[in-house]
Parts: structure tokens; sequence; C-alpha cells
């Protein structure tokens, strides 16, 4: 029994390691996006304004 038990943390190491070399070959390979011309291309456009939500409890009277 000890011998099926091994056989299977053999297997799971193994890909294991292939996951990990796969993981190195795509961080090696993996490019820095290239910057635009216009320097304002990355900002962000404002956001809309929004009214602040309030519950119930916040808007009742407290008499």
């Amino acid at each position: 029994m000890m011998g099926e038990e091994g056989s299977g943390m053999k297997m799971h190491s193994r890909y294991k390691r292939l996951r990990d070399a796969i993981e190195r070959i795509k961080r090696f390979f993996k490019r820095e996006p290239e910057s635009p011309d216009d320097p304002y291309a990355l900002v962000a456009a404002p956001k809309k304004p929004r009214t602040p939500r309030r519950s119930a409890g916040a808007e009742a009277s407290l008499e």
C-alpha cells in the first residue's frame, strides 16, 4: 500500500515541477507593453458625480 501512495506523490511532484517550469518560461517571454506616444492616453477619465447614499436610519429624525 505504501508503494501506491508514493507513486501518487511522485506524479504530483512531477506535475508541480512541470507547471513551475511553464510559469518560468512564460515570465521569461513576458514583455512590457509599449508606452503610447500620447502622455494622456493612460490617464483615466473623470467619474460622474454621484449623490451620496444614505441609509433609512440616517434620514429618520431623532425626536
